[in-house]
């Protein structure tokens, strides 16, 4: 039975297989992998896509996100936006991502988010990152 360390990385290393995945079947022209300096440094993300700060988190049961592991995401990101991917054993995994990251017309506040499926976040990622090319 795995510890949850090694639990947490074969989960990180899942996502980050998923997004580059479909960053590149979308021509969104970037790839992320797996920040190890978080083991060693406070306040760092799992996982760094432009604009946005990771952190993953998996464990054995539950249903709904731990407060503390939305402010950890928070207090690693910065300026970037903030998203929470999570997993229970036997659920879907879930993404907890502030409002302003599916509406840019909300006010930019951390506090008030939303939760959907990896499915929908990668979706919304896409879109964010078209209108972010088409800008430039």
């Amino acid at each position: 039975m795995p510890d949850s360390r090694t639990k947490g990385a074969a989960f990180e290393r899942d996502i980050v297989k998923r997004i580059n995945a479909f960053a590149d079947k979308h021509a969104l022209g970037f790839q992320c992998k797996r920040n190890l300096d978080q083991y060693q440094t406070a306040d760092l993300c799992d996982i760094q896509i432009p604009r946005h700060a990771i952190e993953c988190k998996a464990y054995k049961s539950g249903w709904w996100y731990a407060p503390a592991w939305w402010e950890q995401v928070c207090a690693a990101c910065g300026d970037d936006t903030p998203v929470l991917i999570y997993k229970f054993n036997n659920k879907a995994i879930r993404v907890c991502l502030p409002l302003y990251a599916i509406n840019e017309n909300m006010a930019r506040d951390n506090s008030r988010t939303a939760v959907v499926t990896f499915d929908e976040w990668l979706e919304l990622l896409r879109v964010s990152v078209e209108q972010q090319q088409e800008a430039a």
